[in-house]
């Protein structure tokens, strides 16, 4: 990807200008021309030296990385620079950043459209066209890519260059957990065998992170403690907690109590340090993971097992970083724990460690790996729900870089739809945040389609009829069918019937109704209500639960026959209605269409 903006760089005498999100990541790539020969720098408030801004802005560098806000405020100076020597572009790197759609917006990447306002033949007469915008992005669906070229008022004419989604040497598969501490030992025993298999080991824990007393659990981000983004936590200086709280061990890495909070970790602002750093990439290769040693299989059908390497397992709580990393450690692993509340030092050698093949297993929130530059991961494991399928794909797509076979497995609580939302959010974002929820949930439900084929659809782009035939749904097969169209009939019908009346002893709330594609304001049951009735009306199902229901809901809404009448849909129906396909269901009464379906753990449901 960054080709596509550094060849330009070489062929012109002109500077190219890139727009990126993350101090850290400009280091790296800063580093990396470097070792080339090619001058490049990097502006922001992480740049120790005043100098540089000067000598950049004069021509000196053939490559200038720059964070969003710097650019905004360096909108004189790269005038100058755009008379003499001249700009042959500006890139937008991670340019998903601009969407408002998608599941890294940033507004400070959304006011960039100035670029295109201020650099224009119009504005500025020296300019015989305008300088090129170049966005840049390894996830974008289709209505992230329609908002970015919008909102950065790009042509009508933008070519867009998209290649596939599809990494053919990724194995997806997804697991029920409880995802809590009471189910380490059974969710990682094939980790642990992995590594342990490999060298002499003797049973003694590595102790490489101080003991804490742990909170209770939660299970959700929305807490009224979590006030602190990945950015503040970044710019708070680090020393006195270094020198108070740190308690080191003779074989581990360091950790202090306050690190161990139930917070969400949101994606890190420009300046944080929760990206891979260039310098760690100079450290020796102290222990080679490319070891012959072979993994158990992720399926009983499977025959493909995966090289020994390093494992990242993203968790969604600073506080499960902690609990996770600490239980790898007691049971012999080289583990550590990685979230933007720990001190800088602590994130520093994290990151040298795991550049190095020093560390096994890093348990992280979603601050860790953006930008990561590293080939042998063999596994990327999420313990509990990601924030969306971009999200999910972006973080699962660090693995198996150099090409080889690797494992991307989600344990999540099917029995419990995610409801982990970051606490500062506009209602509009949680509309999206809701619906991208969804999808993840949808995603780990599914279990008669390929997951990569899911995955990539996701994006906009078409798969072939047959599978990756690595996943665990394509190794295993589809289930046993189900028909539950005799559930599905009553639970339309009794969605129907209100239609024309009031059903009071539903719970009806008055709530915006869309019947046929027109919106009219009406009483709407809330899907406990419809549960209820159902078990009071029709006494063959009174011993049904709420969460069965629910899960039939989710089939029902997959295909399109029933929709959430609330402004702000949750994961979750909670005002289900017919739609106009749920209606044509019901008048036709189709044999051959049913709604053949399994609902995964049937029998715990």
């Amino acid at each position: 990807k960054s080709l596509c903006f550094q060849i330009p760089a070489l062929l012109t005498a002109k500077v190219v200008v890139v727009i990126s999100p993350l101090i850290s990541l400009m280091h790296d790539q800063c580093l990396k021309l470097a070792k080339h020969g090619i001058s490049a720098c990097f502006l922001g408030s992480g740049q120790p030296d005043s100098r540089v801004e000067g000598k950049a802005m004069s021509g000196m560098y053939k490559i200038i990385y720059v964070c969003p806000e710097t650019v905004l405020r360096l909108m004189e100076p790269l005038k100058k620079l755009a008379e003499k020597p001249g700009i042959a572009l500006f890139a937008i790197d991670e340019v998903h950043c601009v969407s408002k759609w998608g599941h890294d917006f940033r507004p400070d990447y959304r006011r960039l459209s100035v670029l295109r306002e201020h650099f224009s033949s119009s504005k500025l007469k020296f300019l015989e066209h305008d300088i090129p915008l170049m966005a840049l992005t390894a996830t974008a669906t289709i209505p992230v890519r329609a908002d970015i070229i919008k909102s950065l008022k790009m042509s009508e004419d933008t070519v867009i260059v998209l290649t596939s989604f599809f990494r053919p040497n990724l194995r997806f598969t997804v697991k029920h957990s409880r995802t809590s501490a009471s189910a380490y030992r059974k969710d990682f025993r094939e980790l642990l065998g992995t590594y342990n298999d490999s060298r002499n080991f003797r049973g003694k824990g590595q102790k490489a992170l101080r003991e804490i007393n742990p909170d209770s659990e939660s299970s959700s981000y929305e807490s009224p403690d979590d006030t602190m983004s990945d950015n503040e936590d970044a710019n708070v200086d680090s020393t006195s907690h270094e020198d108070n709280n740190f308690e080191k061990t003779k074989v581990g890495m360091p950790l202090i109590n306050e690190n161990a909070e139930n917070e969400l970790d949101v994606y890190p602002g420009v300046d944080d340090f929760d990206v891979t750093c260039g310098e760690f990439l100079e450290c020796s290769q102290s222990e080679n993971f490319a070891s012959s040693a072979q993994c158990n299989k992720t399926s009983s059908s499977s025959s493909e097992i995966v090289d020994q390497g390093p494992t990242i397992i993203y968790v969604p709580t600073r506080k499960q970083t902690v609990e996770l990393a600490n239980y790898l450690c007691k049971t012999g692993l080289k583990a550590a724990a990685y979230n933007a509340k720990m001190p800088k030092s602590h994130l520093r050698q994290v990151h040298q460690q795991f550049h190095c093949n020093a560390l096994e297993v890093v348990v992280a929130t979603i601050a860790f790996g953006m930008g990561i530059d590293k080939s042998n991961v063999r596994r990327i494991i999420h313990y509990g729900f990601p924030q969306s399928l971009e999200a999910y794909y972006q973080e699962a797509g660090r693995a198996g870089r150099d090409g080889k076979l690797a494992d991307c497995t989600l344990y999540c609580n099917l029995l419990r739809a995610p409801t982990l939302l970051p606490n500062k959010r506009s209602e509009e974002q949680t509309k999206v945040a809701y619906r991208m929820l969804r999808d993840c949930l949808h995603y780990a439900l599914n279990t008669s389609i390929c997951r990569a084929k899911i995955l990539v659809k996701y994006f906009g782009e078409e798969f072939g009829p047959d599978g990756c035939r690595m996943c665990d749904i394509c190794i295993n097969g589809p289930p046993q069918m189900h028909d539950f169209k005799e559930e599905a009939v009553v639970f339309m019908d009794v969605l129907q019937a209100q239609n024309g009346q009031a059903m009071e002893d539903m719970g009806c709330s008055s709530m915006p109704r869309y019947i046929s594609g027109r919106r009219r304001f009406g009483e709407v049951p809330n899907f406990r209500g419809v549960v209820s009735y159902i078990r009071e009306k029709f006494p063959r199902f009174a011993t049904t639960d709420k969460v069965w229901w629910e899960g039939l809901a989710c089939i029902l809404e997959g295909r399109g026959y029933i929709q959430e009448a609330a402004e702000i849909p949750r994961v979750l129906i909670q005002y289900p209605e017919l739609t106009e396909a749920g209606l044509n269901f019901l008048n036709l009464q189709s044999e051959e269409e049913g709604v053949g379906q399994i609902l995964r753990y049937a029998a715990s449901v």
